[in-house]
Parts: structure tokens; C-alpha cells; sequence
């Protein structure tokens, strides 16, 4: 990729492309040159929300994401995952990366990723 507009268009083309969205709708979404941001909210057809928020670099054509919070809740609005990296849990060993599972204290180690690594793991999880 060579700039924060070309990645914009490679994650909207991987949601339009992905059969478990119904919809999704721009909050917000900024690009200078190299550094951009988006924060998006898509619903996928099982009635599940995932926000997207990511503040992001492209660095000789590799992505850099300096800032994300992707939060995955049911139809209900009961938290399915929060993947994040605020610093606000420095006894986990990947801090700042951190995943919340299920609920708000249920806190794990996870390693950083991004909207294109999310929008896969959602999509491989089977359909029901």
C-alpha cells in the first residue's frame, strides 16, 4: 500500500467482500499522506455490532497501527470481544495489547493486530 488512502480502500473493500456483513456506516475517517484514522461500525447479519477504531501509519508501504480498540458485541449489546490497546492494564504481559472476553473484567494477553487481521477472525468463526 502506499499511503492512509490506499489502506482505507483495502479494509472497505475487505468488508464489502465479506458475506457475514449486512451493513456498515463511517463515524468518522481522516487521511494526511501517510497517517490516517477510521472509525467505523459494521453489523453483520447474525444482528452482531463490531465498532472499529484505528489510528494508523504507512511506512514504506507496511502498515504501523499506533492506536485501535475493535469492539465486537452481540445483538443483544452484550460483549462478545474488546480487542485494545489503552495502558490500562499493566499486569497484563502484552501490554498495552489486551483482548476483554465476554465481559469488561475478564482482561487476556493478546498480541497487537489490526482491522484486516479482526475482520478474519470474525469471518472464520462459523456461522450458526
Amino acid at each position: 500500500m502506499k499511503d492512509a488512502d490506499d489502506y482505507l480502500a483495502y479494509v472497505k473493500a475487505l468488508i464489502v467482500a465479506n458475506p457475514k456483513v449486512a451493513g456498515w456506516k463511517v463515524l468518522r475517517e481522516e487521511t494526511q499522506g501517510d497517517i490516517g484514522l477510521f472509525r467505523w461500525r459494521i453489523i453483520f447479519h447474525d444482528g452482531s455490532l463490531l465498532e472499529m477504531f484505528e489510528r494508523f501509519q504507512v511506512v514504506g508501504e507496511k502498515l504501523q497501527v499506533t492506536k485501535y480498540r475493535f469492539h465486537w458485541q452481540d445483538a443483544a449489546g452484550r460483549l462478545l470481544k474488546r480487542w485494545d490497546n489503552a495502558a490500562h492494564h499493566p499486569e497484563i504481559v502484552t501490554n498495552p495489547n489486551h483482548v476483554h472476553e465476554g465481559s469488561e473484567e475478564n482482561v487476556r494477553s493478546h498480541e497487537p493486530l489490526s482491522a484486516e487481521e479482526v475482520l478474519a477472525i470474525i469471518a472464520s468463526i462459523p456461522t450458526e
